[in-house]
């Protein structure tokens, strides 16, 4: 521990040197003290030097020693943040330079932008209610779901992240909840139909979760949604909505919000996935639109291609 001396320089505990320093070179508080004596006498320094705080060690005046009682009490601890780092290898307790704070995971941060909607926390309940695993740190390509586990590619921001996985958890839910399309059962048509179907409603999913958080200020940046599009679906949403409460003035604003949002589905969102609107991210610079996609897998698996005859070849 340092303290300054009266010279400017640093002091330690040596009290012996400081003695010795004090009498061949009387200054600071003892040079004005004596001053002060020679001024105005020894009776009116005593009352001064009641008045004065003094520090009587080596070492910084604690609050209590000034009489600042509140200054001492330890700070309350809250509670422990919640988005902490996951410690991988080579983090020991070695000695070291300490660590600064801790930066949350991407995991901890894309969920905790979930928890802040209703579709955020939707989709929460689906990731814990199946115990689906998920990897924010994908290194390949694009971002899915598949046979109920989710791949969000880690260059995508936390915004992006957040918003595709509302995508994604719609798929894990559908597919281990078993109502994901049969290719093995369904003409190649169905398939597709039914594997579309799923796919609009996980855009609906991003849409309602987008809104509150666009509001808040994230970026739909890598979500794979824009603000055209939200606003294409709100439209078709509004046009239903204004048709059925002329039609049927008695209807309740909750049943006419679950036939508006299936309308805007069913037409407006599910042709972006036949007409180009929407291509795979896994379909790299090909532009492979989701019936195609799909046609694609059914193809694979009920028309496999032909082994090659034996002895064939030169």
């Amino acid at each position: 521990m340092r303290v300054a001396r009266d010279d400017g320089a640093p002091a330690t505990r040596d009290a012996p040197a400081r003695a010795n320093l004090r009498r061949a070179r009387p200054g600071g508080v003892e040079a004005d003290l004596t001053r002060l004596q020679q001024t105005v006498g020894n009776h009116a320094v005593a009352a001064h030097i009641n008045r004065l705080t003094v520090q009587r060690h080596l070492s910084p005046t604690m609050p209590a020693e000034v009489g600042d009682q509140a200054a001492e009490s330890p700070a309350i601890a809250g509670p422990a943040p919640q988005n902490t780092v996951e410690p991988g290898t080579g983090t020991g307790t070695g000695s070291g330079t300490p660590p600064g704070p801790a930066t949350p995971s991407r995991q901890a941060q894309v969920y905790a932008k979930l928890n802040t909607t209703d579709t955020g926390r939707w989709a929460l309940r689906i990731i814990d209610k199946w115990s689906i695993p998920v990897d924010y740190n994908f290194a390949g390509v694009g971002s899915y779901h598949q046979g109920g586990k989710i791949y969000i590619n880690k260059l995508l921001s936390i915004d992006a992240a957040t918003l595709v996985t509302l995508h994604e958890a719609q798929h894990a839910n559908t597919f281990k909840a078993g109502q994901q399309g049969d290719v093995s059962k369904l003409s190649r048509g169905d398939y597709i139909t039914k594997m579309i179907a799923d796919e609009a409603e996980a855009v609906v999913r991003q849409i309602e979760g987008s809104v509150p958080m666009v509001a808040k200020g994230a970026s739909l940046a890598g979500s794979g949604l824009t603000q055209g599009l939200i606003d294409k679906y709100r439209a078709a949403f509004y046009v239903k909505r204004d048709e059925l409460e002329a039609a049927n003035p008695a209807m309740s604003r909750g049943l006419i919000n679950d036939k508006c949002r299936i309308f805007a589905r069913d037409t407006e969102v599910t042709n972006w996935f036949h007409d180009g609107t929407f291509v795979t991210s896994t379909g790299g610079t090909a532009n492979v639109t989701y019936s195609q996609h799909y046609g694609n897998e059914w193809d694979k698996v009920r028309n496999p291609p032909s082994p090659s005859p034996a002895g064939a070849g030169g």
